[in-house]
C-alpha cells in the first residue's frame, strides 16, 4: 500500500460519550490516534496537538508517531486543511496554543513548520502553495470511489511523515539547546533527549497537569524557581513564554540546573546525580527522598544514595521508585541520549 492515504467513510461527530466510533476500518496508528482523541480529548499526551476545531475540519498532529490526519465534511474544504498544515509556520509568537484555529497561518516569510518531515509523492519536501495543493488533490483522489452518502459523513487524510522526522523536528532547536547548555553546565545531549521524551518536539504541547512547551515545563513550580533563584527575582512566567521554544528551553535548562546544584547537592557521584536529576524532573525530589526513605528524609536518603553503586541506583531509580512514571521515564531518556551524541 501507498504509504499516503486517503480515508473516507462514515464518522459520528465526537459529540456524545455514548457513541463509539468504528475504527476497524483505519490502519493501526491512524486508529490509534482517534481512539486516544475520542477517548482522552481533555487529557492528550503532550505529543499530539489538536487543530482547527471547528465544526468543518480538524487536524490532529502526533509527533511522536509522525501522523498527521486531516479531516473534513467536503472534498473541498478538505484540501484547503490539508493545504494549511502542510504550510502553516507553528510560531507561538504568533499563534497561541489556546486558539489553535489560527494554526492556518500561512506568511510565506519562512519554510512550513513541517518542511522536511513531510515529503510528497514524488517524495519532495513541500514548500510553494502548488506542491501543497497537487499533494492534496493527490491524497484525496486515492479513493475517489468512497464517496459521501449522508450528511453526517466526513473525510479523512493521513499523511504520514519521513522515518527521521523526529532527527528533522530536534535539529530546529539545537543552538537554542546548545546555548543554554553552555550557560548552566548541562550536556546537551541530555537536554535534547529529555525533549524529545517530554513532547516529541511539539512547540505547543501541553500535559494534563499544565505543562507546557518543548520542555514540558509547569509556570508555578519550575517557572517559578528558575526566576526566582536564577534571575533573582519573583516572576511567574506566562504561558505565551513558555510556548516560546527558546525561552521554555532556557527555563528548562536552568531547573535541570538547579536540580544538580541546589536540590539534590550531596550525591557525590556526578553519574548518580544526573541519574537522579533525569528522575527527579519527572517525579519531583520529593518523590525521590520518599523513595529512599519512608519519612522521606533527604538525609537518610543521601546516605543510602551514596553508598550504592553507579548501577544498584539506577536498578532502584528505574525498578523501586514510587512512580511507575518516573521509573520509565529514566528509562527513555537515557535510552534516547545516544541519538544526540
Amino acid at each position: 500500500m501507498n504509504k499516503y492515504h486517503t480515508i473516507a467513510g462514515f464518522f459520528l461527530l465526537y459529540c456524545c460519550n455514548a457513541l463509539s466510533l468504528d475504527l476497524s476500518q483505519y490502519e493501526d496508528d491512524v486508529a490509534a490516534l482517534l481512539r486516544e482523541y475520542q477517548h482522552n480529548a481533555p487529557s492528550l499526551a503532550p505529543s499530539v496537538l489538536v487543530l482547527n476545531q471547528a465544526e468543518q475540519e480538524h487536524t490532529y498532529v502526533d509527533f511522536e508517531r509522525g501522523l498527521i490526519v486531516v479531516e473534513s465534511v467536503n472534498k473541498a474544504s478538505l484540501k484547503q486543511a490539508v493545504i494549511q498544515v502542510l504550510l502553516t509556520q507553528i510560531d507561538p509568537e504568533v499563534i497561541d496554543a489556546k486558539t489553535a484555529h489560527d494554526f492556518g497561518l500561512i506568511n510565506g516569510k519562512q519554510k512550513p513548520f513541517f518542511w522536511g518531515q513531510v515529503h510528497d509523492q514524488d517524495g519532495h519536501p513541500i514548500e510553494f502553495h502548488w506542491r501543497a495543493a497537487r499533494f492534496a488533490d493527490y491524497l484525496i483522489n486515492q479513493n475517489l470511489n468512497q464517496q459521501s452518502a449522508t450528511p453526517a459523513a466526513r473525510f479523512r487524510v493521513a499523511i504520514r511523515m519521513v522515518n527521521n522526522h523526529t532527527q528533522i523536528a530536534g535539529n530546529k532547536y539545537i543552538e537554542f539547546v546548545r546555548q543554554s547548555a553552555r550557560t548552566y553546565g548541562i550536556k546537551p545531549d541530555l537536554i535534547m533527549a529529555i525533549m524529545e521524551t517530554e513532547s516529541a518536539f511539539n512547540p505547543l504541547a501541553k500535559s494534563r497537569s499544565n505543562a507546557l512547551g518543548l520542555m514540558q515545563i509547569k509556570a508555578n513550580t519550575a517557572g517559578r524557581d528558575y526566576f526566582n533563584l536564577i534571575k533573582g527575582y519573583a516572576h511567574t512566567p506566562s504561558a505565551a513564554y513558555l510556548y516560546h521554544p527558546q525561552k521554555n528551553i532556557e527555563v528548562a535548562t536552568g531547573y535541570l540546573h538547579l536540580l544538580s546544584s541546589r536540590y539534590l547537592k550531596g550525591i557525590d557521584d556526578p553519574q548518580k546525580r544526573e541519574y537522579a536529576v533525569i528522575s527527579s524532573y519527572n517525579g519531583g525530589t520529593g518523590n525521590l527522598w520518599k523513595s529512599l526513605n519512608p519519612r522521606g528524609d533527604r538525609r537518610q536518603a543521601l546516605v543510602r544514595i551514596n553508598n550504592m553503586t553507579r548501577s544498584e541506583f539506577y536498578w532502584f531509580l528505574t525498578q523501586r521508585h514510587i512512580r511507575q512514571e518516573s521509573r520509565n521515564y529514566l528509562k527513555k531518556v537515557t535510552s534516547k541520549r545516544h541519538k544526540y551524541l
